[in-house]
């Protein structure tokens, strides 16, 4: 089956645009680092690593304050052809706000006169209030005096003028003012004299703030007189800040930059335990990413390995596959146990699994090239795929290892079947982004499918065995030549052996007419029954 070639090409550039960066295999979090560097012993990286993390947080902040200063000395800049008429009309407007507040001043003085006239007046009404209360009290007092004096008296007059002194008596007592409006009546003396004070006293606020607000537009005036006469000083000094804003932000962001560049080629925490120097974020495990690259590596060349052997001996293919499959998952899984530390069982799994499947990527997609191009131009294509391969996952890999890679770079690594069980070893060692771990293991296995498909499609072996295979040269004479009868001669298939084990009357009756005859094809063919 030729037709998978096409959906695999489809999965190739699909695969290009999917979340497959190698620094994701390792890096879980926000911090930048280089690819875990596994070695025994304590990590001697630790403050390294500390210290070059603190120092990127705080050239963090710096970018970020330097891009503000360049924004705004942009603000300047785009404002400075309109800094002189400003000033201008600033200068106008603070002297007219001078005259002003002289002239508030000279208002306020009045209005201070007048307040403290009111706060007189209402003084002295509150002082009469005052005295008519006492004056009441004294009106009381007397005509309960006469009342007691006229209480034994019964004559008619005296009668009436007594019941004319009560009735005066009660409406002396009505007379009294509410508390509430006497305290009214004191609060609005107090009031009126501090509105006095305030108006015309100084040491008072307001009086002081407005002789100082007088004061201060005056000397703002002068001010900016003197700032207008110096515009043309203040432009060219705006423009040299704005040069001066743009070289701190390049020299900021180049710092960042580098710190950058510097925690990426610090490997990454390691799993050491029981030591001091052990870094608090280190990971459970490690698989050095290298090493993962250079197993799916081993991986791709066993595949295209398996994919030639299994054309050559084609009635095998299967047997093939499987035990090579199987052979170079274990190699590879050995190696992984090797380099890797502390891997848990799930990851040991994981990149078994991932092996696996790539192993059976490879040998699909050298087939495929095999059944489109011929075994010849086939093992030729799929040899050179496999060493582009390598190269450019090599180069992306060891690359990200230490330092940045371009977009295209990683584009083109993630569309190479090499770099997705790179990916899902990486970052199952690693404990790195699952997202990117089982997309890469998913892409393994739907290209292992398609492989698998035109594997188990080539039922027809006349199809891939006849003169694409052997050429249109092929002579059966030249087979009888290579195996004649040196090899399949008398002494090993002759009558001798056959006729005395079994002999020519044996064999007839032993026929029957169910019996199915061997019929041989050309060489290479299969034998049909």
């Amino acid at each position: 089956m030729k037709w998978p070639i096409v959906p695999a090409i489809l999965l190739f550039f699909v695969a290009a645009f999917l979340p497959l960066a190698p620094s994701s295999t390792w890096q879980s979090g926000d911090a930048t680092t280089g690819a875990p560097a596994v070695a025994a012993g304590p990590d001697p990286y630790v403050e390294i690593r500390r210290a070059a993390g603190d120092a990127a947080a705080q050239a963090s902040f710096l970018t970020q304050g330097t891009a503000k200063l360049k924004e705004g000395t942009s603000q300047f800049d785009e404002g400075s052809g309109q800094l002189t008429e400003g000033l201008s009309a600033a200068d106008a407007g603070s002297t007219e706000l001078a005259n002003g507040l002289q002239e508030l001043q000279s208002g306020t003085g009045e209005l201070g006169r007048g307040a403290t006239r009111i706060a007189d007046a209402i003084g002295e009404v509150t002082g009469q209030m005052t005295a008519f209360e006492a004056v009441r009290g004294q009106i009381i007092a007397n005509i309960d005096i006469t009342l007691e004096g006229l209480k034994d008296r019964n004559e008619p007059e005296v009668v009436a003028i007594r019941d004319q002194l009560k009735d005066l008596r009660k409406q002396a007592e009505t007379a009294e003012l509410p508390q509430e409006m006497s305290g009214q009546i004191n609060e609005l003396r107090d009031g009126s004299r501090e509105l006095a004070n305030q108006l015309s006293t100084p040491g008072y606020s307001y009086y002081d703030g407005v002789q100082a607000a007088v004061s201060g537009s005056q000397e703002l005036s002068d001010g900016l007189t003197e700032l207008s006469d110096g515009t043309t000083g203040a432009v060219e000094g705006i423009e040299q800040l704005i040069d001066g804003a743009d070289q701190i932000d390049r020299m900021a962001v180049n710092t960042a930059d580098r710190l950058s560049a510097i925690q990426r080629a610090i490997p990454a925490p390691t799993p050491v335990t029981n030591t001091e120097a052990q870094d608090e974020n280190a990971p459970r495990s490690a698989l050095a990413p290298l090493a993962a690259m250079l197993i799916s590596a081993m991986a791709v060349l066993g595949g295209v390995a398996l994919a030639i052997a299994a054309s050559a001996v084609y009635r095998s293919r299967w047997s093939i596959l499987g035990i090579g499959t199987a052979f170079i998952t274990v190699t590879g899984l050995v190696l992984i146990m090797i380099l890797g530390v502390s891997l848990p069982a799930a990851a040991v799994a994981i990149s078994a699994f991932a092996l696996a499947l790539a192993t059976l990527a490879s040998a699909g997609l050298s087939w495929l090239f095999l059944r489109v191009a011929g075994p010849k131009v086939g093992t030729g294509i799929a040899a050179a795929f496999a060493l582009l391969q390598i190269g450019v996952v090599g180069w992306t890999w060891s690359t990200a290892a230490s330092g940045e890679v371009t977009q295209l770079w990683r584009m083109a690594s993630a569309a190479l079947p090499m770099h997705w069980p790179t990916v899902a070893m990486s970052a199952a060692g690693n404990g790195g982004s699952l997202t990117s771990m089982w997309i890469g293991i998913v892409l393994s296995a739907a290209l292992a499918a398609l492989g698998l498909m035109s594997i188990a499609g080539d039922r027809d072996t006349e199809d891939y065995y006849g003169e694409d295979y052997y050429g249109e040269d092929y002579d059966g004479e030249d087979y009888g030549e290579e195996y004649g009868e040196d090899e399949y001669g008398e002494d090993e298939y002759g009558e001798d052996e056959y006729g005395e084990e079994y002999g020519d009357d044996e064999y007839d009756a032993e026929l029957s007419d169910d019996t199915a005859y061997l019929e041989p094809q050309e060489p290479g063919g299969s034998t049909r029954i």
